[in-house]
């Protein structure tokens, strides 16, 4: 039996710790299991089985399953708060010779002194109240909240004035198969239950941080908002030709730096105000698509971006980055031409002249347009593009195998360049941002507002943002705009469906604001990741009560 106290919390987190959960293992089905087992044990789960479900979140694979559980209040009522967290974890390789060990929490937390780590996790170690290993507090301390909760509750329903779901995903620090993966299922539970979502709440710790701006100590950080995030790619073409007549072409390669140097830091695309304002787009691969040495110009080369979000659609994003493209494009080609005039007068030669060229910016959808008209229809021109992607390794990178499909197309369309193609590739997070548009929304922010008032006051050094800075699963709690705004993100990403999948219909039918309302700790995916004490096991289990009652009233 699951014990919501500070023994039972302790316990469980170190039991879930133990399991080698790393992502894209098969420890993750470990997990799974693992936390359905111990809830099977409770007497409401065994009297209302169908409450307690395995939810598979991939087809393939490893066949990856999240986990659900339901506690519905007595009276019934509709109001239901979601409780989500993952359960996966990054790997123990930055550990070194405690790797093995860093899944014991004991003995890895009387180990790591041993190991050359910061002033700070030292001091942190000698005081006692922390506890170190692999997923410690990012986040198996979370899910061992949640999960000790809902057992918890089910024995008592008639306090309950909401109705409790629990979902525990893997994947969360992959690309969220998990959570996608579970929104089908997710959403049709709540439709044949009749239930109103009216907050999800995340087991995610509260991060510790010093650079909070304007703060002058470190504060555990909460918020009621998280950022988005998508991934524009510019797939460039340029012209062949031998280097030693390198103005009869166009070198790809130089197209797909100048593309980066436009659009790494772009200011049109840093997002948010004041204290929410995000980092700017950062290049995350640059390369040209060839194996092999030549003296070929380069003809196609591609780069791809992290741009962070709070209020730009991927509608919003893709115009910005066709303008981008277009500069670069222009600016590219006229350097060809200086250059070219240059070198004519440095060296008497006329023979070299670089051409006028004729250039384009395309969009995935205009390459998909044209392919349809080629194949004979919408549907003929997405089977060409799953047999291409499923041509492909399946352990290839989701996003190499979306450069591969826009590979594919413009040699079959036979894309003469110079010429930019941009899209998307994998992942997507929307974005989901308490804008107080909703009693729903007010609601949450007005309660975690009171939360923060008496945690300032009782426990000290924590603070509340408006957003969360990283990425996390209940992005997908929604869409904050139009279905169309939406729909530029399917019609721009390469192997939509299939290279990655999200259920849009899903995505749309919700609209629930989130907070997150978990354990403290430090140091994520670090050898130094450690889990605060007494504020993960006395503080954190009242403020989740209070939410929830609050959440009720």
């Amino acid at each position: 039996m699951l014990e919501f106290t500070r023994e039972g919390l302790l316990n469980l987190t170190k039991e879930l710790v133990r399991i080698r959960s790393v992502s894209h293992t098969p420890g993750e089905n470990e997990a799974a299991a693992f936390i359905f087992a111990r809830l099977s044990e409770e007497t409401y789960f065994q009297e209302h089985p169908e409450c307690l479900r395995l939810i598979p979140v991939e087809k393939g694979g490893l066949e990856r399953v999240a986990v659900l559980a339901f506690v519905e209040a007595e009276p019934s009522v509709a109001r239901t708060v979601l409780l989500n967290g993952h359960f996966d974890v990054v790997d123990t390789d930055v550990c070194g010779d405690l790797a093995d060990l860093a899944f014991d929490a004991d003995a890895y937390t009387a180990r790591v002194g041993q190991r050359d780590i910061p002033e700070d996790a030292r001091k942190d170690l000698e005081s006692g109240n922390w506890l170190f290993g692999r997923g410690v507090m990012d986040m198996k301390a979370g899910v061992a909240l949640y999960m000790a909760y809902v057992a918890c509750m089910s024995r008592q329903r008639e306090k309950l004035g909401v109705n409790l779901l629990f979902l525990a995903v893997p994947d969360e620090e992959g690309n969220s198969v998990g959570m996608r993966g579970s929104l089908t299922g997710l959403c049709g539970f709540v439709r044949e239950k009749r239930l109103d979502l009216v907050a999800a709440l995340s087991g995610e710790p509260a991060f510790w941080t010093s650079k909070t701006t304007g703060e002058s100590r470190a504060r555990r950080v909460l918020f009621t908002g998280t950022t988005g995030k998508i991934m524009p790619m510019f797939f460039c073409v340029g012209r062949e030709a031998h280097v030693g007549y390198a103005f009869d072409g166009v070198n790809a390669a130089a197209l797909a730096a100048r593309t980066v140097c436009l659009m790494d830091c772009c200011p049109d695309l840093i997002d948010g105000t004041g204290q929410d304002t995000l980092t700017p787009p950062v290049c995350l691969k640059l390369k040209d698509l060839r194996d092999v040495y030549s003296v070929t110009l380069p003809e196609r080369a591609a780069a791809y971006f992290n741009v962070l979000t709070v209020s730009r659609t991927p509608r919003d994003v893709l115009e910005i980055c066709r303008n981008v493209a277009r500069r670069a494009l222009d600016e590219t080609l006229a350097g060809i031409q200086e250059a070219g005039r240059r070198f004519q007068a440095l060296s008497g030669r006329a023979d070299s002249p670089a051409p006028a060229w004729d250039s384009s910016v395309l969009t995935v959808q205009e390459l998909m347009a044209r392919l349809s008209e080629e194949a004979g229809g919408k549907k003929n021109a997405e089977a060409i593009v799953r047999e291409c992607i499923d041509s492909l390794p399946e352990t290839m990178d989701e996003r190499e195998k979306g450069l591969a499909a826009v590979d594919h197309l413009v040699s079959r369309l036979n894309i003469k360049g110079p010429a930019v193609i941009v899209g998307f590739l994998p992942p997507y997070y929307p974005q989901r941002i308490n804008r107080r548009a909703t009693e729903k929304e007010r609601r949450l922010r007005a309660v975690m507002e009171g939360v923060f008032a008496d945690l300032e006051k009782n426990v000290g050094e924590v603070t509340l943002v408006e957003c969360f800075s990283g990425i996390m699963d209940l992005s997908y709690m929604g869409f904050q705009g139009a279905p169309e705004e939406l729909k530029a993100l399917a019609d721009n990403m390469p192997g939509w469906g299939s290279v990655f999948s999200l259920s849009m219909d899903d995505l749309l039918s919700l609209d629930v604001p989130i907070a997150s309302v978990g354990p403290s700790g430090k140091d994520a995916h670090k050898d130094t990741e450690r889990l605060e004490l007494a504020y993960s096991l006395d503080v954190a289990p009242r403020v989740l009560e209070r939410v929830i009652r609050e959440l009720g009233e």
